[in-house]
């Protein structure tokens, strides 16, 4: 089990406690007997939308909305959809493809002005091009391809009592994960990450600035990018019919420099367009 204490800390990463609860809960003193812990976890095995086992070191949030409504989403840059939403915690949890064990300590103001509304804990999809977890800034994610409600995560909010602290649940048993397929039956249930985050309003359309055919290869120059979009090829005879180019590179967005993504060149005229890798 792992026990995140102090939500204000965490904004910012630096000065994040995250530590065996086993190690360290005998010694945890609370700062008000009115601050609340936070319990959530998740069954496993947790996965992406295109089916693979979330990695080590993936990203789950704990998400409030208020009363009478549901969590709106992410956007691609980590922030959420509705200005009412809130992230209260988000961390890298994933171990053996599943939320580890997890208290969340909120202090007694921080919970007052999140009485009365409703609970849920998010998987969330971070990958950089690479397949590595882009990680947690500021209490926000680094980035969000995808992200999903994880219906059996459990959240239970109750008081941060000594004996509640010290209760430390039995670990439960490494799963062992196997190269499964997308199709593959899973018999306990995981969560997914299968809803597309949204694209800011703020962010532009990228451009073309250049474009080249080397051994075959045909190779887009694109400035006017971002950080937290994740881009690819677009292709097709006409303008109007393009489509998924499946031979085309993804390649991360950045803000400082143009990028370049390459695809197979093909006889005769060709359209490209720069899109949104999904």
């Amino acid at each position: 089990m792992i026990i995140i204490r102090g939500y204000a800390a965490y904004r910012h990463l630096l000065a994040m406690v995250v530590v065996l609860a086993f190690a360290v809960l005998p010694n945890v003193s609370l700062a008000s007997n009115q601050d609340k812990i936070a319990r959530f976890s998740t069954s496993g095995i947790d996965r992406y939308a295109d089916g693979t086992a979330v990695v080590d070191g993936e990203c789950y949030a704990l998400v409030w909305s208020p009363k009478g409504s549901t969590f709106a989403g992410f956007s691609a840059d980590g922030t959420t959809v509705s200005s009412a939403d809130r992230v209260v915690l988000a961390a890298p949890l994933a171990v053996d493809g599943r939320c580890r064990d997890s208290l969340f300590q909120i202090s007694a103001e921080e919970y007052a002005e999140l009485a009365g509304g409703v609970w849920a804990v998010c998987l969330v999809d971070t990958r950089l091009a690479n397949g590595v977890p882009a990680g947690v800034a500021a209490n926000v994610p680094r980035r969000v391809n995808r992200w999903g409600v994880v219906e059996n995560a459990g959240v239970k909010i109750e008081p941060a009592s000594v004996s509640a602290l010290t209760a430390v649940a039995r670990p439960k048993a490494a799963k062992r994960l196997m190269l499964a397929s997308a199709d593959e039956a899973d018999d306990e249930g995981g969560a997914c990450a299968d809803t597309l985050s949204a694209v800011p309003d703020s962010v532009t359309q990228p451009r073309i600035t250049g474009f080249e055919v080397v051994d075959g290869v045909a190779r887009l120059t694109v400035e006017g990018t971002v950080p937290f979009l994740t881009y690819t090829i677009s292709a097709g005879d006409t303008p109007d019919a393009l489509t998924a180019d499946d031979a085309a590179g993804w390649v991360d967005g950045d803000t400082a420099k143009p990028i370049e993504i390459e695809t197979d060149a093909v006889k005769g005229s060709r359209f490209f367009k720069v899109t949104r890798a999904e």
